[in-house]
């Protein structure tokens, strides 16, 4: 994967990319002794959504991967996630759901949204290892965790996980979302998050708000 290529985090832009897609992934950790150039997780599942300038869902996409050095799913991720050995070993490989996938985003300039930096460095480290073909992959990326930890008060936690911040305004996961810790669940509650930002234009919290204008999303702190 060439410098140019690598995808680099930055502000969610709706003017300059005619689609939002919402990204989420489910891992299971690589035993110490088949860990492989860094890879210490590998990707099990992918949920995605594709919403439009304004936020309106275009499609989803969910599928199950298949693992190359993790055998199984751990009973800690399969009590979380709800996926099961067979779900993964019936799945096809990486190479082929990315390649699935980008077919799936089309054409269009597409910028990927996720809750955290996690995704991206998963997909990053694991198609390195894999040696798997992201040139067609978008390569504008943003953390929608980043804007709304900049305006709860997380106190000494860091980041603000994805089901605190649905609680806090108003969106739960019920039966049109799917259950928390499924790729497709977490990515439909995440693009909520993300059209709460453009309908409201000011979304407020305890320590700052989340300015949405022009098509750009930006936070400004409030006072303490």
């Amino acid at each position: 994967m060439s410098a140019e290529k690598t995808p680099c985090i930055s502000a969610i832009d709706t003017t300059n990319f005619a689609r939002q897609i919402v990204l989420d992934f489910e891992f299971a950790p690589v035993p110490k002794q088949r860990q492989r150039r860094g890879l210490r997780n590998e990707i099990i599942e992918v949920g995605a959504v594709k919403l439009d300038y304004h936020g309106n869902v275009m499609g989803e996409f969910s599928q199950f991967v298949q693992t190359e050095f993790t055998e199984g799913v751990a009973f800690s991720v399969r009590e979380l996630t709800g996926i099961s050995a067979v779900d993964t070993a019936m799945a096809d490989p990486l190479y082929m759901v990315i390649k699935r996938l980008s077919d799936w985003i089309g054409r269009y300039s597409a910028q990927v949204v996720c809750w955290s930096g996690a995704d991206r460095r998963q997909l990053l480290t694991e198609c390195q290892a894999k040696h798997i073909d992201l040139s067609a992959f978008p390569t504008d990326w943003a953390d929608l965790q980043a804007f709304y930890t900049s305006i709860m008060d997380v106190g000494s936690h860091g980041c603000v996980s994805l089901s605190d911040a649905a609680t806090w305004f108003g969106i739960e996961f019920d039966e049109s979302t799917g259950h928390a810790h499924s790729a497709l669940a977490d990515a439909r509650v995440t693009a909520k998050l993300l059209k709460l930002c453009m309908e409201k234009k000011d979304v407020r919290g305890s320590t700052g708000t989340i300015h949405y204008d022009a098509g750009q999303i930006r936070f400004e702190a409030g006072e303490r």
